[in-house]
Formats: structure tokens, C-alpha cells, sequence
């Protein structure tokens, strides 16, 4: 009869922990508490032993929490969850050494022994082995110069692991400097009840599986292992020792690209699963969280390649994390070619990052494909958005949809994907979108997403007249901050100016209407402010926005020109006469305001491709 292996536990001081080895492997995330991180440590561990007076209290004991440690081959234990704790312990111990020693105070062996040991070695030597050690690369020999006792100072070429040891060794030397002054008798007493009444839990596993799976059970202090930890400690796990150097920087690469495009790793690592893999649901059936995610790497580990060839796991999650840093900036995974519906995205919807999904599933895919796929994205979220459907229903059907994406070649896959997918979505709430587009307000939307619709507008308005023209291409031409949102007729207009207006008791529903308002550079804006029609419609000719110079204007370019087009898109009809374009209007009325309102709803249909898209699903 076979026995499994043991999980134990033990409650300890410090004085009993340090009588071990303790090492943290390689595989294992950097110290990175901060100073004051360090300084509520010691201040907790302070204020829970001495009164208010500042006399210690006897046979006080503190909790600071458990460890998880597994056994090695080798001696010492492998710490795998606490090693935030363990290693300002060890500073600490180092600390007040220091502290003795520059008051002359000779080193406690007792001391010294929870520090290093020595040992002779094969050449007769002495060999300290010290009692925690640090593997991972970023924190070179750091801690090891702290526990000789030699002098350690901060360099600009230190990683950030170095710093924050640093960091946290000078703040507990100024901790004991604040509290105890000079007074040796006091840091020892301190010292004492330090070693002896703080107390940790210490559960020994008999290996790094069954030390993961306590860890998720296991409330930690401070700063946790997450699934993108555990994950790394998966892929630890399956890689041989010769490989571990490799495997830290691809990991070290792919935290890198995460920072860079400032994306929460758990959203990415949640998002290339569905967009990668037709399971990515968790046990319950539902779209994996963020808290499933170790969960499901572990069920699926050997399906995905996590089992047998972790290192080609670990590159691709590179490479996708690469690629997603290059969606997140706007551009296609050359690093070169925008994507300006990428672009338009985030100038739409802000934070809205669930389309990464598809791009994500379709990173092979040539340009071309991802400039068309990211332009029907943009549609769609435009449509949801305007007529305020939540986006985030979105999530869940660009996973089922990257199916189909991981499979397609070339921009004609992609099209048969959009006439599938988006397009019915988008016919849905065709209706609903005239609805809202007629009635849309300054007050119904947020400012920028305002602007956005403002921008999206004159951009098509100035591509048909100035075909072919570079500076009407981005969105950013104008978005940039030259063009101010300009009421026609003012938010507060002069008395005398706008007497006239027809419908006074209706100004204030007019004057946010989307019909009443247009792009205008700061100066002309500045110029008109609150001025009359006919100052206006003088500051509007001068202006370079197509959609503003149509404004009242009936300016004609020649006949069936591109410019006379463009005017033509927007131009207010006289009332009675709808069909009219390019006609003067000598005063602006709320019928004015209605008339270029409904214009500019039809309008959107095109820019926005609804007619075209509801086309594709009756095709």
C-alpha cells in the first residue's frame, strides 16, 4: 500500500525558521517592496510589542502570516510563496547586526548564525553558506554583500530588484536608528522579542505541484503570486534546469511588451486564451476569469503545448504579446503601418480593449485583412455605442468568432467573416441607430466621444473633396486640440445678435443638437465666440473644414467637381424643399438646426458603412 506524500506545517519564530536554508529559485518574481512597504512592516512588528510609553510589552506574540516552502535534492527549501516577507526578514537581521556592530557591539553568534553559516570547506577555508539566497537574476549578488556586512550602495546600472533591497536595508537601518537612537541595551531587547514572539506558519511541501496548489489556498501579506506567476511557475516546471536561463527572458521579453502598452498581464493572458483556443472556457462553462486562468492553463497544459514543448508555449506568448503592443498603439504587428481603425477605436470607446481579441486571433493574417477587419470593428462599436448597447456582450462572441479568424488567409476570408458577423450585428440596429443619430446631443454623449463623431464626419466630408489628399487620412488631423467644437447658434448669444431666433423657448434643446454644431479652428472660433450669423458664416468660409464651410454656404465649385460633392453631403435645404443642396440659408433657425441634423444622421450611415453593411446580410 502506496502512501501519498505529506504536507507539513509547524508554527515558528523567526529564531526557528532561520535555522534552515532557504532558496529562491530562479523561476520566482524579484523583491519588490517598496520603502513603504518595509517601513509598515517594522512599524507593525513595533507597535504590536511596545505601549504607548514605549515600554515593551512581555510575552506579546505577532503573526505575520504563512510561507510555502517545498523540499529539494540539494538541502536547502525551495520558498515559493512569501519570499517578499522572508527576504526583508533576513535585511532586517542583517540590519541590526549593523546597527550593533557601528555602536561596538560585538556580533551575536546567535546572531551571526541566523545570518550564515561557516563551515570548512575542502581547501580548509572557511565557507559561509548564507541562510536565504536569492536565484533570480535580477537581484545579482545584492543580498549576499548586505549579509558579509560590506558596503552596499545604490548605482544608476542596478536592476530594480537591487534598488528595492537597497532601499528596504537603509529603511530598516533608519527605522532602528529613529526608535532605539544609540541605545544598544534597547535594540537588543527589540531584538530578542523580534526573533522569539514573531511567528510565521511554515508549510513544507514535497514538491513544487503540491506547494502550487497550497499556495491557492493560502492568503498571502503583501504582494501575491497572480495566475501570470503561477504560469511562469507551470512553465518552470516543465522545462529542464539547462533551459531556465532561456526561459527567463522570454519571460523577462514578454513582461516587457505588457509594460510598454501598459496592459493589466492578466486581461492579455485571458485574451489570447479566447482568442487562441476554441475551450476557452472555465470548468463552470463561462468565459474564463481572471482568476481561472492558472485553473485552465493547468487542465489544458498538455493540449497547448505547456507539457511537452514549453519553451515554443513561451515564445509564442511573446510573440502575441508583441503583436498586441503593436494593436495597442495603432499599428498592424510590422511595427510600421498604422491601422486607423485600431486608432479610432480607443478615441471611441477610450479604455475598450476587447477587440484585441480578434486582432489577436488575427495576427497571421496580411495587412491589408487587418486594416479592413479593425474598420468593420470600429463600424460596429460605433453603432453598439450610439445607440447604447453594451460593448462588453462583445467578449464572449469575438472568442467564438476567432474561430473562424485563425483559419482565414487572405482579405477575402476576412470580408466572408465581416458579411457573417459583423454585418448582422450592425443590421440589428439599423433602425435604432436613425433613431439616435437624429436625436443625438452634446448632452448625451461624453466630450470626446463627441468630437469623435465631429471628426469621423468632417473626415469624410474633406476625403471626398480632397480625394486622394495625405492630411485627411487620420483621424488625428482632427482630433489634435487645433479644432474646438463650435455651436452655431451660442451656447450664450449676444442679445442683440440672435434677437431674432425663431424659437426662443427652444434654444436650449437646439443649441446642443448635433445639427447645430461643427469643427472650427481656435482662432476663427475665438473670433466668432458668441457673435451673429453673419459673422459667423464669414469665419466659416475661411475655414479648412468641408463640414463647416458648408454651414449657410452656397459655394460652388463647378459642376459634378469633387469640392461641390463634398459641400453637397451636408448642405442645409430650405424648408420645404428637402432634396436641395448648396442652397444659402440667411438666418439659422431650429429649422435650420433639424434640417442639417437629419443631413448629417444620413451622413453617418455612410461614413459609418451601415447601408453598406445591411446590404451585405439580403446579398
Amino acid at each position: 500500500m502506496s502512501t501519498s506524500p505529506k504536507i507539513e506545517s509547524a508554527d515558528l519564530s523567526i529564531e526557528q525558521m532561520y535555522k534552515d536554508f532557504y532558496v529562491v529559485p530562479p523561476y520566482q518574481r524579484e523583491y519588490v517592496w517598496s520603502d513603504v512597504d518595509v517601513q509598515a512592516f517594522a512599524d507593525d512588528i513595533y507597535n504590536e510589542f511596545y505601549g504607548a510609553k514605549g515600554e515593551l510589552i512581555a510575552d506579546r506574540e505577532y503573526f505575520i502570516g504563512s510561507v510555502v516552502v517545498c523540499r529539494t535534492a540539494h538541502g536547502p527549501y525551495d520558498l515559493i510563496d512569501g519570499q517578499q516577507r522572508m527576504t526583508t526578514i533576513f535585511l532586517f537581521l542583517c540590519a541590526i547586526r549593523d546597527a550593533l556592530q557601528a555602536l561596538g557591539e560585538a556580533s551575536s553568534k546567535s546572531l551571526e548564525a541566523m545570518i550564515c553559516d561557516t563551515r570548512t570547506g575542502d581547501d580548509g577555508n572557511d565557507v559561509q553558506d548564507f541562510r536565504l539566497l536569492l536565484q533570480y537574476e535580477d537581484s545579482r549578488d545584492v543580498l549576499v554583500r548586505i549579509a558579509q556586512g560590506g558596503p552596499v550602495a545604490s548605482s544608476r546600472d542596478d536592476t530594480r530588484s537591487m534598488a528595492c533591497i537597497i532601499e528596504a536595508y537603509e529603511t530598516l537601518r533608519n527605522f532602528l536608528a529613529a526608535e532605539f537612537g544609540g541605545n544598544v541595551d534597547e535594540i537588543k531587547q527589540f531584538f530578542v522579542a523580534f526573533i522569539r514572539r514573531v511567528k510565521l506558519i511554515r508549510i513544507v511541501t514535497p514538491d513544487l505541484t503540491h506547494a502550487l496548489k497550497v499556495f491557492e489556498t493560502v492568503n498571502d501579506r503583501g504582494v501575491g503570486l497572480t495566475a501570470m506567476d503561477l504560469l511562469k511557475n507551470l512553465l518552470f516546471m516543465r522545462t529542464t534546469p539547462a533551459d531556465y536561463p532561456k526561459l527567463q527572458a522570454l519571460w523577462k521579453e514578454l513582461t516587457s511588451h505588457l509594460e510598454v502598452c501598459r496592459e493589466k498581464p492578466l486581461r492579455f493572458l485571458r485574451y489570447y486564451v479566447m482568442a487562441n483556443y476554441r475551450d476557452y472556457r472555465s470548468s463552470s462553462g463561462k468565459p474564463v476569469r481572471e482568476d481561472e486562468l492558472y485553473e485552465w492553463f493547468g487542465r489544458h497544459a498538455a493540449e497547448i503545448g505547456i507539457d511537452a514543448k514549453p519553451l515554443v508555449f513561451a515564445k509564442d506568448l511573446v510573440s502575441a504579446a508583441r503583436d498586441y503592443g503593436q494593436f495597442a498603439a495603432g499599428r498592424a504587428p510590422d511595427g510600421k503601418t498604422p491601422i486607423a481603425g485600431l486608432q479610432n477605436i480607443q478615441h471611441l470607446s477610450g479604455k475598450a480593449r476587447q477587440h484585441f481579441i480578434l486582432m489577436l486571433a488575427s495576427r497571421h493574417l496580411p495587412v491589408d485583412a487587418l486594416v479592413e477587419l479593425a474598420r468593420q470593428v470600429e463600424n460596429l462599436f460605433f453603432v453598439f455605442v450610439i445607440v447604447r448597447e453594451p460593448t462588453k456582450n462583445f467578449e464572449t462572441k469575438f472568442a467564438d468568432w476567432s474561430e473562424s479568424l485563425r483559419t482565414a488567409r487572405t482579405l477575402e476570408d476576412v470580408q466572408g467573416i465581416i458579411r457573417s458577423r459583423i454585418a448582422p450585428e450592425v443590421e440589428s440596429k439599423s433602425r435604432t441607430f436613425d433613431f439616435a443619430m437624429n436625436e443625438l446631443a452634446a448632452t448625451a454623449v461624453p466630450k470626446y466621444r463627441l468630437k469623435y463623431v465631429l471628426a469621423k464626419l468632417a473626415q469624410h466630408v474633406d476625403q471626398v473633396a480632397w480625394q486622394g489628399a495625405q492630411s485627411v487620412q487620420q483621424l488625428d488631423h482632427y482630433l489634435d486640440g487645433k479644432l474646438e467644437i463650435e455651436h452655431v447658434y451660442p451656447q450664450k448669444p449676444e442679445q442683440t445678435a440672435w434677437a431674432g431666433f425663431d424659437d426662443p423657448e427652444m434654444a436650449a434643446r437646439c443649441v446642443q443638437r448635433l445639427g447645430n454644431l461643427t469643427l472650427l479652428e481656435k482662432p476663427l472660433n475665438a473670433a466668432v465666440c458668441n457673435a451673429g450669423f453673419d459673422k459667423k458664416l464669414a469665419a466659416y468660409r475661411d475655414s479648412r473644414i468641408m463640414l463647416t464651410r458648408a454651414i449657410g454656404n452656397p459655394d460652388v465649385f463647378g459642376k459634378n467637381t469633387s469640392l461641390q460633392r463634398a459641400i453637397g453631403l451636408i448642405s442645409v435645404a430650405p424648408a420645404g424643399n428637402a432634396s436641395s443642396t448648396a442652397v444659402e440659408v440667411p438666418a439659422w433657425t431650429s429649422e435650420s438646426i433639424e434640417s442639417r441634423q437629419a443631413s448629417m444622421a444620413r451622413l453617418a450611415r455612410e461614413v459609418w458603412m451601415v447601408d453598406q453593411l445591411c446590404a451585405q446580410t439580403k446579398g
